[in-house]
């Protein structure tokens, strides 16, 4: 009746031993580290390139491996947004396709020790990619420009989105009978999850406009903290420089964005206006720990009773 602890959780070491086996973790893994690598060598030549045509010295070297940083941390989480969907939508569909489903329920591990060991596996996998990039992320490290508390922020806020997102694959997994359908709906959700707050923004700022074409248009800058963008961008330290205010990154992008739409803006030395990007990750994570607790509590009811094709 007390369950199963997460270390001897049956599920969990099954779930990893499938994934680390075969062609597929390969194929991940090959896949996850061409494209960083990819991302990487394109973020060094152009960054260095724009930056020594503005004359880049000494002090500019930090500029560089913050913004390799930042691009290598986007393509990571643009290939998380892709890859999470994909290893969390048959974690109970494919225990309904291959009936056992129910053999899992009347065991002694509780409802909730079947929900957690699917999803600790997916976020086990994740952490295990992103310790295969780290000698990647190294790389501006050595540059310099990020220091280790600056990559261990940008890190969590990457695994935190993840388990997040993979909690809501695990409900739609348990809340739909086919795999196809889990997958379908969890992509749809991820693509919701990464551009929803922008068409609201949008959205918007093109009724404020046809009301009071004369009117400043007032889009609050919360709504970026329910995209996972506006989350890790608002997380990352602004960069300052000679010729710009941030780096040329999505994520400065995502903070020059909170400036131009904060009405308090604080100013570096340059006089380049510097975000208040604090109550965007707050919330951001506020949301996410409420999405993960919704949905693994649904997941965990869906577990618990068993479908009429089940019964």
């Amino acid at each position: 009746m007390s369950g199963i602890s997460l270390r001897d959780n049956p599920v969990l070491r099954r779930e990893l031993i499938e994934r680390m086996r075969g062609a597929k973790a390969v194929a991940f893994l090959t896949i996850w580290l061409a494209c960083l690598t990819g991302i990487c060598v394109l973020a060094y030549l152009g960054t260095v390139a724009i930056n020594d045509g503005f004359g880049v010295d000494i002090g500019q070297l930090g500029r560089v491996g913050r913004e390799i940083y930042e691009w290598v941390l986007f393509g990571m989480l643009l290939l998380m947004l892709f890859f999470v969907p994909g290893l969390t939508a048959g974690a109970i569909t494919g225990e309904r396709e291959r009936q056992t489903l129910v053999p899992l329920q009347v065991t002694l591990m509780r409802p909730v020790d079947i929900v957690l060991g699917k999803l600790s596996a997916a976020l086990a996998f994740l952490v295990f990619l992103v310790v295969a990039a780290l000698p990647l992320l190294s790389v501006s490290l050595l540059v310099g420009g990020v220091g280790v508390f600056d990559m261990v922020r940008g890190l969590g806020m990457l695994l935190f989105t993840g388990l997040v997102l993979g909690s809501v694959g695990v409900w739609i997994s348990s809340q739909v009978k086919r795999t196809t359908s889990a997958t379908v709906l969890s992509y749809a959700v991820a693509l919701v999850f990464t551009i929803g707050s922008f068409v609201a923004m949008a959205i918007i700022a093109i009724i404020q406009a046809a009301l009071d074409p004369f009117d400043d248009v007032d889009v609050p800058e919360s709504l970026l903290a329910f995209n996972p963008f506006g989350g890790i961008g608002s997380a990352l330290p602004s960069a300052g420089g000679n010729f710009s205010g941030d780096t040329s990154t999505p994520f400065g992008g995502i903070r020059s964005l909170i400036s131009e739409l904060d009405g308090n803006r604080n100013f570096n030395e340059n006089g380049f206006a510097v975000p208040d990007t604090s109550l965007v990750w707050f919330l951001y994570v506020l949301v996410g720990i409420a999405v993960f607790a919704f949905a693994t509590w649904r997941a965990t009811k869906n577990v618990s009773t068993p479908a009429e094709t089940e019964r």
